[in-house]
């Protein structure tokens, strides 16, 4: 049934660039995950916590989107 394929779907040939792109990202996350294991104190000013340094910059990356988003908002607000 291979005559029935429509034109579009295409065997593709050479090299896999997107699964090498995809599998240096995973070993990149792996390394992040296990590079970043210790436990770390930090206080969030009401309270102190014990947790790991990666969960640490996952929020603090999070932090920074959601300021950006807002940031954002407020200058299209400005901007109208």
């Amino acid at each position: 049934m291979s005559g029935n394929e429509p034109p579009s779907v295409q065997e593709e040939k050479g090299t896999p660039w997107r699964l090498i792109v995809f599998g240096a990202l995973a070993v990149y996350a792996v390394l992040i995950v296990l590079l970043n294991r210790k436990q770390v104190d930090v206080s969030f000013v009401f309270f102190s916590a014990e947790i790991s340094l990666l969960v640490l910059i996952l929020l603090c990356v999070g932090i920074g989107f959601a300021a950006g988003y807002l940031f954002e908002g407020f200058r299209a607000r400005r901007k109208s």
